[in-house]
């Protein structure tokens, strides 16, 4: 059965799009593309942080952003923020961007934009993405990056987002 591509966006390290490149080759090849997460607030402060599922090929197990994505060729960031918080979590809310930054841990050489947003509505994990979520503080998600086993997103994204939270 053959597989159908996934096409992300090739782009220079200022971000400017080179054209379509195919996931797999993406990371197989280290080619730089758009990807992004997003931090989910709730009013009472706390920030959702999921548990990648166990299944997960990359960083299986690890604390993760409330949701991380790779930007789909003919979509913009803002839209991939969108769609896979609204997949991954249930949530839809509007997304605010707080910035960029370049990630290279192999498989993965991403631009990665970085989203907040704030609901209180439900959430409802998608399983083949995550094996649950917490709900902490500021502080406690600090003590989080440094003490538990987490992604990279977090740890590089969590300083863009965490005052405009």
């Amino acid at each position: 059965m053959r597989r159908l591509a996934e096409l992300l966006y090739r782009v220079t390290p200022d971000d400017r799009a080179l054209g379509p490149v195919d996931r797999e080759l993406a990371h197989a090849d280290g080619v730089l593309h758009r990807s992004g997460v997003v931090f989910l607030r709730r009013s009472d402060g706390r920030v959702l942080l999921q548990r990648r599922s166990a299944a997960k090929r990359i960083f299986p197990g690890c604390l993760d952003c409330s949701t991380a994505f790779h930007v789909t060729f003919g979509e913009t960031y803002e839209q991939a923020a969108l769609r896979e918080l609204r997949e991954e979590t249930g949530v839809s809310a509007a997304v605010r961007s707080v910035g960029k930054f370049t990630h290279h841990d192999p498989p993965e050489h991403q631009i990665v934009a970085v989203f907040t947003c704030s609901s209180d509505g439900p959430v409802t994990m998608d399983p083949s993405e995550a094996s649950g979520y917490v709900l902490l503080s500021k502080l406690e998600v600090e003590r989080a990056l440094r003490e538990d086993r987490v992604t990279p997103w977090p740890r590089d994204g969590w300083p863009l987002a965490r005052d405009a939270l």
